[in-house]
């Protein structure tokens, strides 16, 4: 099912509508046989284990370990033990493009590379980190009179984000000054990702991008879907939404304008790649946020 569907199955104290469900660990039992896709999956998993089947492999993740799961097929609740504590947050794409825009990092990519640790292992020091921003953003849902509860919200989401980002940071410079070793296909996802991020805008084509790899077009979709679950044109594509929302929603450049800076042939083409993705049309989309 997808997220929208997930969401109706779950009091509306847990969820803000076509945004985010944040199920907590009293309800995660109910994930048990439920599946869902198209939607990014945090999982902090503090006790007990929960029991994942993505496509064809199976995954049983035990306490004391963050997941971030960034798959495009479907995934399944196999099983939750009766002493699990788990967390479950699923943000859409959305959510995550309004809490955390205009975000800049000192590091981009602790939050973009974060295939290279898919089953983050945490210290307690850790888990209680992450739980209390759980627990801030799941008091904020659960308040449904507040006048602000959106935004407060997206605010609680944020601060998630960067303590998560931080964590993975400092375990991802530890892991390379232990090991000191990348692999093929990590060094060909790294050098795709950063060239996504430079050339997003104008070059739109995966061939591009390959050809800069000195590889097939083949050969990267094979790495990038074996190392992120979706293929590079939806990395792309991605990139391009975030851009194009962000656009629209804060900047003064005409419809016409962004679809020539984003390198679109024509308006017409940036429009209908933004409904097709986004739901609603780039007018339509700046009407609505200009109204929240």
């Amino acid at each position: 099912m997808t997220q929208s569907e997930l969401i109706d199955i779950f009091p509306p104290q847990f969820s803000i509508a076509d945004r985010v469900l944040l199920i907590p660990p009293g309800m995660s039992g109910r994930l048990a046989g439920l599946g869902v896709k198209e939607c990014r999956i945090f999982l902090l998993v503090t006790a007990g284990s929960i029991t994942l089947r993505i496509g064809s492999e199976v995954t049983h993740v035990e306490g004391g370990y963050f997941v971030d799961m960034l798959v495009w097929e479907e995934v399944t609740v196999v099983d939750v033990s009766d002493d699990a504590r788990v967390w479950c947050l699923l943000p859409n794409y959305l959510f995550t493009n309004e809490s955390l825009h205009g975000l800049k990092p000192a590091d981009a990519e602790s939050f973009k590379d974060r295939h290279s640790i898919p089953r983050l292992a945490l210290t307690h020091h850790e888990s209680d980190i992450l739980e209390r921003q759980l627990t801030l953003l799941a008091n904020a849902l659960a308040d449904m009179r507040h006048n602000y509860r959106a935004e407060l919200c997206q605010t609680y989401f944020r601060s998630f984000m960067l303590e998560a980002g931080n964590i993975m940071l400092h375990k991802r410079h530890a892991i390379d000054e232990s090991e000191g070793v990348e692999t093929r296909q990590d060094t060909i996802l790294r050098s795709f990702l950063k060239l996504v991020w430079r050339y997003y805008k104008s070059e739109h084509n995966v061939e591009f991008y390959a050809g800069r790899l000195c590889i097939s077009a083949k050969h990267l979709s094979r790495v990038v879907r074996s190392q992120l679950g979706k293929t590079p044109y939806v990395v792309i594509r991605d990139e391009l939404l975030q851009e194009a929302s962000s656009l629209l929603k804060d900047s003064k450049k005409s419809v016409q304008e962004i679809a020539t800076e984003l390198h679109f042939s024509e308006m017409a083409s940036f429009c209908k790649f933004f409904k097709k993705h986004n739901g609603l049309s780039p007018t339509a989309y700046r009407t609505l946020e200009r109204h929240r």
